[in-house]
C-alpha cells in the first residue's frame, strides 16, 4: 500500500522505518539492524536482530505501538528484556564510565578527560569532598573515586547539575577575572562529561545497561563563554635572544624545547616524544607525524614545518652532539605510553622551561604554550592567517582566528593622515607619565636590535 499524497506514514506505520536513516545497521552486529524510538520525552535504543530490512521495519513499527499502548517499562521488558536483568540494582556512575569508554573509539587520553570530568561534576553535586582525593600513594584517590562510581545514575538530575552550575558561578561573580575563569571550568566540565553519553556511544551503552531519563546534562546549557582570542605581552624575539645566551649551552635540553615551541610551533605532546628521525635536514623539514611513541591530537595535526636555514643548522649541530639518541629531548623517563592518563617523559624539562620563562614575564598557566601562540600570531602577521592555521597544523581556521592570532601590525587609519599634526599654535601637551611606545615585537625587524 502507498501513502495517501501530502501524508506521510506514522512511526507505528513499518513504511515510516523503510525510509532512509530511520533503521541503523553494523557490521559490529552482523549487519542487524536497530532503531531508536523516541515518545514521551524519551528515547531508547532497541536491537531488532535481523538483517531483512522489512522484518526490520515491521519489528520497529510494533515496539513503537507497545511504547505508547502499554507504556516505556513494559515495552523495554517484552522487547528488550536483557537490559532489566539488573533492575535491583540502579546503574551507576562507574558502570556507565566502564561501559561507555569501551563502546568510544576516542583516544585512551580523551576518555580519560571525559571520565574525570564527569566524576568530577558528580562528586561536587553529590557532595563528595574528600580531603584525601590527591592522596594516591595512601589510598586516598581510590576511596574517592569508589565513593562517586557507587553514585546511581538515576539520581542526577539535569535541575541538579544545572544548580552545581550556577552555585560555581555565582561564587566567582565578584571578581570579572575569577567569573571568566568559572565559565571556562564549567563549559569544559560540562562538554567532556557529556561525551560519555553523545549520540554514537549511547546506542551501545544502552545494549549494556539501563540508562534513566532524564539523562544528567539533559537542556544544560553552556554558558556563552569569554573572548579566547590571544594578546601577546611578551617579546618573542627578545625571549630568543635571551634563551640562547642564557639556556643553549648551559641547559641544552630545555633550550631545544624552547625552539620547538617558539620558532617551529609545536605542542608540549609532540615535544615530549619528537623523534630524530622526522627531521629532514637536507630538505630542511621537521615531519609531524603519528609515531610508535605518539599519537597525534587528530590527524589534522600531522604535516610537515619548513625550517629556516639557521634552526635547521642549530638542530643538525645537536643531533651531531648525540648520534645514538632516538628522542630529539633527552630523558632518564622512558616512553609510557600504556597509561591511561597523559604523563610527560620530559615533564622535567618542561617544568624548568615554565619557570625560566616566567622569570622572563611570561605570565601565564601555561608559559610554553604561549610560546605556540606566538609563533602563531607572528605568522600570521608577515603570511595571512592560512599560512598561520597550516603552520600550527589546526583542522579549521577559525580556531587560529578566534584564539591564535594577536594583532602584531599597527594599523592606522591613512585618511586623517596629517590632519591632526602638531603645530606651535594648537600643541596639546600630554604628561610623561602616559606616554606609550610601541612593543619592540611590532617595531619593523630592522629596528629590532
Amino acid at each position: 500500500m502507498v501513502a495517501s499524497r501530502g501524508k506521510a506514514p506514522g512511526k507505528g506505520d513499518s513504511r515510516y522505518w523503510l525510509q532512509a536513516g530511520k533503521l541503523v545497521s553494523d557490521a559490529r552486529w552482523g549487519g542487524a539492524f536497530a532503531c531508536r524510538i523516541q515518545s514521551q520525552g524519551r528515547r531508547e535504543f532497541f536491537p531488532l536482530r535481523t538483517t531483512n530490512k522489512a522484518t526490520a521495519a515491521a519489528k520497529a513499527s510494533k515496539i513503537y505501538n507497545d511504547v505508547v499502548a502499554l507504556g516505556w517499562d513494559a515495552a523495554i521488558a517484552k522487547h528488550k528484556p536483557e537490559t532489566l536483568r539488573d533492575t535491583g540494582k540502579p546503574a551507576t556512575v562507574g558502570e556507565l564510565i566502564e561501559v561507555a569508554c569501551a563502546a568510544s573509539s576516542a583516544r585512551k587520553h580523551s576518555l580519560e578527560a571525559y571520565s574525570k570530568a564527569f566524576r568530577r561534576v558528580v562528586s561536587e553535586v553529590a557532595g563528595i569532598h574528600d580531603g584525601r582525593k590527591f592522596d594516591a600513594f595512601k589510598g586516598g584517590t581510590k576511596e574517592w573515586r569508589e565513593r562517586v562510581d557507587a553514585v546511581p545514575l538515576a539520581s542526577l538530575l539535569p535541575a541538579d547539575v544545572q544548580a552545581w552550575k550556577n552555585r560555581r558561578l555565582r561564587k566567582a561573580e565578584s571578581d570579572p577575572l575569577a567569573k571568566r575563569r568559572a565559565i571556562t571550568t564549567v563549559n569544559s566540565l560540562i562538554r567532556n562529561a557529556k561525551a560519555l553519553f553523545g549520540k554514537k556511544v549511547l546506542p551501545f551503552v544502552e545494549q549494556k545497561l539501563t540508562i534513566p531519563r532524564p539523562l544528567p546534562f539533559n537542556d544544560v546549557g553552556m554558558e556563552k563563554g569569554p573572548s579566547l582570542r590571544y594578546v601577546s605581552k611578551v617579546d618573542a624575539y627578545a625571549i630568543l635572544a635571551r634563551a640562547r645566551e642564557e639556556l643553549a649551552e648551559s641547559e641544552p635540553e630545555a633550550f631545544k624545547v624552547l625552539i620547538l615551541a617558539l620558532v617551529c610551533g609545536l605542542r608540549r605532546s609532540e615535544i615530549d616524544h619528537l623523534l630524530w628521525r622526522t627531521f629532514d635536514f637536507s630538505r630542511g623539514l621537521l615531519h609531524i607525524e603519528n609515531t610508535e611513541y605518539h599519537q597525534l591530537k587528530s590527524e589534522d595535526s600531522a604535516g610537515e614545518i619548513d625550517l629556516d636555514a639557521d634552526t635547521a643548522a642549530l638542530f643538525k649541530g645537536f643531533r651531531a652532539r648525540a648520534p645514538k639518541s632516538l628522542f630529539v629531548i633527552e630523558s632518564p623517563n622512558a616512553p609510557r605510553a600504556e597509561r591511561k592518563a597523559r604523563c610527560y617523559r620530559c615533564n622535567a624539562v618542561f617544568e624548568r622551561v615554565n619557570e625560566w620563562l616566567r622569570i622572563q614575564g611570561v605570565d601565564t598557566m601555561k608559559p610554553l604554550h604561549t610560546m605556540r601562540k606566538e609563533i602563531g600570531s607572528i605568522i600570521a602577521s608577515e603570511h595571512g592567517i592560512f599560512e598561520a592555521s597550516r603552520y600550527l597544523r589546526h583542522s579549521d581556521i577559525r580556531i587560529t582566528s578566534a584564539i591564535y592570532a594577536d594583532k602584531k601590525k599597527t594599523v592606522t587609519p591613512k585618511a586623517f593622515a596629517g590632519l591632526l599634526a602638531s603645530t606651535e599654535s594648537n600643541v596639546i601637551p600630554m604628561p610623561s607619565d602616559e606616554i606609550q611606545t610601541v612593543p619592540s615585537i611590532l617595531q619593523p625587524k630592522k629596528q629590532r636590535a
